[in-house]
């Protein structure tokens, strides 16, 4: 009996996604259109009385028919594709050309195809997926690669005792560090400061503190199978990847793992460490839009956002903070104000769209995702302990660009190569 290849897994997978999406896109065209509809015909029956009422059941009738069978025929396709792939087996023998081809995970355009749907649905994914809601995973050219000596060896033939950790943000994966197609801060660093760099790839629609007690349980088993002796780590996270080292460092501190006492930097970039404006803006117009019949059905679409997501309405890094159960509604719930571990410097980056920075554009929209006051832990609310002169601000910039910029780089740099303080030698 052979064994089904991974792509053909994925895009079995994927195309099962997308059919169920469609039949659940046309249930919410289905609600808008019958709410419409009722509002229209009442109307109309204030003016002729009940002489519209078989108009309005031959209109409803088919209506409803058109859609039960859009429905039926997306949900059916589904399942069928779901079954098929799910059955199907090839062998060693019957791979095909197409078989032997890379899986959609292991490309840069397939593995960002099935991060945006992570964003959006991967907790969700999580339960349901097969293949497609994969473990967080070091990767190295788009193909895991497991935590062990042997594997660890062979993909990283000049493993050096200084790992720095990329972790993206949401929607995103390790590819995104080569914005502008230019080479990483990692490949920078390894080249110029003797670092080994490591980049992560994980389901962003899972909550953060899982990502983060995951990230934790990966950098351990990390520590305990590199090649030769750790000396120190170093966290690089974008935007949501920021929350996520933040939640391993805490998880780890809680649960004496040992990582964390090499851990001597962490940096966040454009990192919502008091929450996003968007995903607090998404949270409350969900409630709004539930409030009449004909809006309801996005209320819906939108309730059916990530629990990552969620979490950026805080930056909340731990099970308990946030919202309870994440209940669509005007309340916003509370946050927490989890404090950077001891011992560990924590750099923070930011950026803002205008090029004075005082301007009221840059102060309101930030990066345009994150504002600036949320990119440093600190407004007149909250503070979560970051230092100020650990801070980098970047003029005329976007949220994106913190991914590969020049002046980021050079921050970085100067940071990992202070020879002042005898930890941080190489």
């Amino acid at each position: 009996m052979g064994k089904k290849t991974q792509r053909t897994q994925e895009l079995g997978e994927l195309a099962e996604l997308t059919l169920r999406e469609l039949a659940s896109a046309a249930g919410g065209v289905r609600a808008v259109h019958s709410a419409v509809a009722r509002r229209t015909f009442a109307a109309v029956r204030l003016g002729v009385g009940p002489a519209v009422l078989p108009t309005q059941r031959m209109h409803d009738a088919i209506s409803a028919g058109t859609y039960a069978s859009i429905v039926a025929a997306c949900t059916g396709a589904a399942k069928a594709v779901g079954a098929l792939t799910s059955s199907s087996e090839v062998t060693g023998d019957d791979v095909t050309e197409d078989d032997s081809r890379p899986s959609p995970s292991h490309t840069t355009r397939g593995a960002q195809t099935i991060a945006v749907l992570h964003g959006l649905i991967g907790d969700d994914m999580e339960r349901t997926a097969r293949v497609l809601a994969y473990p967080m995973s070091i990767r190295v050219d788009g193909r895991p690669v497991p935590p062990k000596y042997r594997a660890l060896a062979a993909a990283f033939p000049s493993a050096g005792a200084h790992l720095v950790v990329f972790l993206h943000g949401l929607v995103e994966t390790e590819s995104a560090w080569r914005l502008g197609g230019r080479p990483t801060y990692g490949e920078r660093l390894d080249s110029e400061a003797g670092t080994t760099s490591i980049f992560l790839r994980y389901n962003t629609g899972r909550r953060i503190a899982k990502n983060g007690a995951d990230l934790s349980a990966l950098l351990e088993q990390l520590v305990a199978a590199w090649p030769v002796r750790v000396h120190r780590i170093t966290l690089v996270g974008h935007s949501m990847g920021g929350l996520v080292s933040r939640s391993a460092a805490h998880h780890a501190a809680e649960s004496d793992r040992h990582w964390v006492d090499l851990l001597t930097d962490v940096f966040t970039l454009g990192t919502p460490h008091l929450g996003a404006p968007l995903a607090h803006g998404v949270h409350v117009a969900t409630a709004a839009l539930a409030l009449a019949p004909e809006t309801r059905p996005f209320a819906h679409l939108l309730a059916r956002r990530s629990a990552g997501v969620r979490d950026l309405i805080h930056g909340a890094i731990t099970e308990e903070e946030g919202h309870a159960s994440y209940a669509d509604g005007f309340d916003v719930g509370a946050a927490m104000d989890i404090s950077v571990p001891e011992g560990v410097r924590h750099h923070h980056a930011s950026a803002v769209v205008t090029g004075n920075p005082r301007h009221p554009v840059g102060i309101f929209v930030g990066d345009g995702l994150v504002r600036t006051d949320s990119a440093g832990g600190r407004n007149k609310l909250r503070n979560i302990g970051l230092r100020p002169d650990d801070g980098l601000a970047i003029n005329s910039a976007h949220h994106f660009t913190l991914l590969n910029d020049e002046r980021v780089y050079g921050w970085m740099r100067r940071a990992l190569v202070d020879e002042s303080d005898p930890r941080l030698r190489p």
